[in-house]
């Protein structure tokens, strides 16, 4: 026999404050993260785009670029200065795919903390511009949510300090997150992009998506050897 322990209105009051507090925090946190990236691939990507003209990072410079997008400078793609120090040693450049909408900044490592705010380079692959085999990775459900809907033919542009690097994909495939071989290195310049797989699976995704995209072109920056400086990323 079950006994019901009746509950006073009191008591029915204070569970309704407490489960409003909760849903408001949970609602907090989640805007927070959102806001926190999304200011996180705005000011990089500023400080990208500022390198790429030899110039330096600001916090005012980037308020104005932020505040006046249209009046900022377009994007110079081949310049004759060398690219200006990186503030953000982390940052490796900024990967796109033109079809899909998709441009987000990427960094190195692929721990939870930077796939919160960017894509994340796989350090023991080569960087963008080197020989082998560039591997970035992303969740499925934050920046390569798109990434659904790539196919084979589909450009993508890896545009680094350093010059903007061109691919062509060729090849999609699923694997199991065991089959790590799709990091090895490849004869001629690649990259490979990882994520999660299913797309609308709820938790752990248990397999992976591969794209592979083979590289085409090359804009290289021109150092000019009088003010060039060492790069970092």
């Amino acid at each position: 026999m079950r006994i019901r322990v009746p509950l006073d209105r009191t008591t029915l009051r204070r569970s309704e404050y407490l489960l409003l507090i909760v849903g408001f925090l949970c609602l907090g946190y989640v805007g927070f993260t959102k806001a926190q990236a999304y200011f996180y691939q705005s000011y990089e990507s500023y400080q990208l785009e500022e390198s790429i003209r030899g110039r330096g990072a600001t916090a005012s410079g980037y308020l104005q670029s932020f505040l006046h997008p249209l009046e900022a400078p377009a994007p110079i793609s081949i310049r004759q200065e060398a690219p200006a120090l990186l503030s953000d040693p982390g940052l490796i450049g900024r990967v796109e795919i033109p079809r899909l909408d998709i441009s987000a900044m990427v960094r190195e490592g692929v721990d939870a903390a930077t796939l919160s705010r960017a894509v994340g380079h796989v350090p023991s692959t080569p960087l963008p511009g080197a020989a082998g085999n560039v591997a970035i990775a992303a969740h499925r459900d934050t920046y390569f949510r798109n990434v659904r809907n790539i196919r084979n033919g589909d450009r993508i542009r890896m545009v680094t300090p350093k010059g903007t690097y061109e691919y062509i994909v060729d090849s999609l495939k699923i694997v199991e997150p065991t089959e790590v071989n799709v990091l090895d290195p490849t004869p001629e310049p690649a990259i490979t992009l990882v994520t999660c797989y299913p797309f609308n699976y709820i938790g752990s995704a248990p397999k992976r998506f591969i794209v592979r995209a083979r590289q085409v072109t090359t804009e290289a920056r021109l150092s000019n050897p009088n003010t060039a400086r060492p790069l970092s990323y």
